[in-house]
């Protein structure tokens, strides 16, 4: 078990437009005055981890747990290919190699991929998996690294923290830096000046 940083939060669900609106209502009262700009991206369905770099070399992965408490689930991370094991040093984002960097994100497994190892299991006459998330949460839980590397997971970022959150002050910024850091994130990640443009967006991806 390990403690958070700071507490690893989930989403909240809404499925309808009018509840968009209400919440940003709610904001307007806790921010009197202040205009808004709106940060959409894709909800990837896995499972949250968070790693932790030192010094730009990635010493520790943690799931979320209760969001306060979650599983070190370092070695096991370690096999996935697109988890670095040292960020990469870029202009601009030299800030993020010094002392303590934690990138949170989703650990998947893509449609594809879960498709063909179906397919594959089925050939040996293994049972076969019911579904991907499931699968990308149970195999991180495996006390065999071996086993979790042979399984095709991808991480994909969504949050940037330091110790001193004015380092990053924006989800655009933190998603820009992820990606100078050579972490995989979601490209279709996008800034709105208004509710009717970030609904737009919403519809864009359902489709």
């Amino acid at each position: 078990k390990v403690a958070h940083s700071s507490r690893m939060l989930s989403l909240n669900d809404v499925f309808d437009p009018s509840e968009v609106q209400s919440w940003v209502e709610r904001m307007d009262k806790l921010l009197p005055g202040r205009s808004h700009e709106y940060f959409a991206d894709v909800k990837m369905d896995g499972l949250a981890c968070a790693l932790v770099y030192v010094d730009g070399v990635f010493t520790q992965a943690i799931t979320r747990g209760d969001s306060y408490i979650g599983e070190d689930v370092t070695n096991n991370v370690r096999t996935i290919k697109n988890v670095p094991l040292r960020l990469r040093s870029e202009k601009g984002y030299e800030k993020f190699l010094v002392g303590r960097t934690e990138i949170r994100g989703e650990i998947v497994m893509l449609k594809n991929d879960f498709k063909k190892l179906n397919e594959s299991r089925k050939k040996n006459g293994e049972a076969e998996f019911a579904n991907p998330r499931n699968l990308a949460a149970g195999t991180i839980r495996q006390l065999d690294p071996k086993l979790v590397a042979a399984r095709p997971l991808h991480f994909r970022a969504y949050d940037l923290l330091r110790e001193d959150p004015s380092e990053v002050p924006t989800c655009m910024y933190a998603y820009q830096a992820i990606s100078g850091l050579g972490v995989t994130r979601n490209n279709e990640a996008s800034v709105f000046a208004s509710v009717p443009e970030v609904m737009q967006f919403v519809e864009h991806i359902g489709q």
